[in-house]
């Protein structure tokens, strides 16, 4: 990137188990119409062979067709300016949902989107308009957002993310978000004068299941879908 960055904070995820201390669940349905239950079941998310592994799975759990899992470092670790990034291979198939993404971490006082919301990447599963096993979205969510639709994609050549690993994250600093791809940036947006973004956020890892941006699952859809985390890292400039 032609900067030198200074390692803050990582989770290489080379323990046993998930970290605790840093790593907390969403439990239930909880937006956009998804059809997963999140759960804190160790089958939904786990560690193996040094990645965290979020699992979705097709059963019949309290009144779903489908259970997932949501992590996140609300209440336990915070973040203002830097890179965030991390290596992954993600799931595939119509209805598929992973994303990487933060929130203001005043979110339970003042709601979204006032506390403003880092889409990271967001993979929309599938082959059929206007979804990509081999395409992620970046976008900033926040009041009076204009356009609605403002973001940008990146799309992998000949190959889909599910393929294999791949670093995404971005560049925040006082003046723009960066989004960028095994090195390449490919978007910047401004936050000159948008407060939401001047103001600690943390982190989210999920994998959702349909919902209204990727409708369901259909007869194509392999199950179990598995979203592969080998490490989040957070990098300062000193």
């Amino acid at each position: 990137m032609g900067k030198d960055w200074i390692l803050e904070w990582s989770d290489e995820f080379d323990d046993k188990q998930i970290d605790t201390s840093v790593w907390g669940y969403e439990i239930g349905k909880i937006r956009n119409h998804e059809l997963q239950y999140y759960t804190d079941n160790e089958k939904n998310a786990y560690i193996e062979n040094g990645c965290l592994v979020i699992n979705g799975i097709k059963e019949d759990f309290k009144d779903s067709e489908y259970t997932s899992a949501s992590l996140n470092t609300l209440g336990k670790k915070s973040f203002l300016y830097g890179k965030i990034e991390m290596r992954a291979k993600l799931p595939y198939g119509q209805g598929i949902w992973p994303a990487f993404w933060t929130l203001g971490v005043n979110i339970p006082q003042i709601g979204w989107p006032k506390c403003g919301e880092i889409d990271i990447i967001e993979m929309i599963g599938g082959t059929s308009e206007g979804k990509s096993d081999s395409r992620i979205h970046a976008n900033l969510h926040y009041p009076d957002k204009r356009p609605p639709g403002k973001g940008n994609k990146f799309t992998l050549e000949n190959a889909k993310f599910a393929d294999d690993f791949h670093v995404i994250g971005i560049i925040w600093d006082e003046e723009k978000v960066s989004w960028y791809v095994d090195d390449e940036l490919y978007y910047s947006d401004s936050i000159i004068g948008i407060e939401a973004f001047h103001k600690p956020q943390y982190i989210l890892l999920n994998l959702a299941i349909g919902g209204d941006w990727p409708g369901s699952p259909d007869e194509t859809t392999v199950f179990p879908q598995k979203y592969y985390i080998d490490y989040v890292r957070y990098y300062v400039q000193k």
